[in-house]
């Protein structure tokens, strides 16, 4: 799980009631659009991705095919540490027990029953990297990037990326990309096979829309059984990956670099990690 480090500070929570709904779902043809609706950064809960996974379980009663878009600058920039739900990487128990929800929630997005395009228009990070990736195709922008900024955090990468990042681009660019913490612009995302669409800034949600309609045109039962094939050991190696993702991360939060890195995220600064 990650978090953006531009995120304003809250607000304070909403009245019961009056939050709009974590996602937003619109049908055009044969296509859906589930849209996170968690602007600007969409910092995303346990509910939050329950809310995504049932919308995809949903989408296949009316549609054959999946845009995932979203409002505001990012994409998604990962957990919302900041929320009463969050995953709090400095309580170890917590973190292990609000965690294994989020990854439950995170199973049913590897397990969606239709192919689902991501429309990546900003900042993609921590878990909103692993959610792009869960999803069968990308297209995005120069503006777009993708970043696993879990080390820079003091945690372990999280949400099935040590299987899925490895498994698009390598194990020595992967591990490139986890040890360093850098941002993948949009540009390089297509170059190292993290994307399969490049598109002009504005044009990802079009760009998207368009790619899954052209899927939905292909007969229903080829689709589901190439798709299958594509997908046959995936959501069983994620669940996997995911339980020794949480074991890691387990054992580190709590640790003083873990505080450190939360810390340095909320107020802004650069971490200051001292390996305890």
């Amino acid at each position: 799980m990650s978090e953006h480090p531009d995120a304003p500070a809250p607000a304070g929570p909403s009245a019961p009631g009056g939050s709009p709904p974590a996602v937003r779902v619109e049908q055009d043809g044969l296509v859906q659009i589930v849209t996170l609706n968690r602007p600007p950064h969409n910092l995303l809960g346990e509910p939050d991705l329950a809310a995504l996974a049932d919308a995809l379980d949903e989408a296949a009663t009316s549609a054959r095919a999946v845009v995932l878009a979203s409002e505001g600058r990012s994409f998604c920039a990962g957990a919302n540490f900041r929320s009463e739900d969050a995953p709090d990487p400095t309580d170890a128990q917590a973190f292990r027990t609000r965690t294994a929800a989020f990854y439950a929630q995170a199973r049913r997005i590897f397990a969606a029953p239709l192919p689902v395009v991501a429309a990546v228009h900003g900042a993609a990070i921590g878990a909103g990297f692993g959610i792009a990736l869960a999803c069968d195709l990308r297209v995005v922008s120069s503006q777009a990037f993708f970043q696993a900024n879990f080390v820079t955090l003091g945690i372990h990468p999280g949400f099935g990326l040590t299987l899925t990042l490895p498994r698009l681009v390598g194990p020595g660019r992967a591990a490139d990309l986890f040890l360093t913490g850098r941002r993948v612009a949009g540009e390089e995302a297509v170059a190292l096979g993290l994307a399969e669409r490049l598109v002009p800034p504005g044009q990802e949600r079009a760009a998207a829309l368009e790619l899954a309609h052209q899927i939905a045109q292909g007969a229903p039962l080829a689709l589901a059984a190439t798709r299958r094939t594509l997908r046959r050991d995936l959501v069983e190696l994620a669940a996997e990956a995911m339980a020794v993702e949480l074991q890691e991360q387990a054992a580190l939060a709590g640790t003083a670099d873990a505080r450190e890195g939360v810390a340095a995220v909320l107020e802004r600064r650069a971490p200051r990690f001292g390996g305890r």
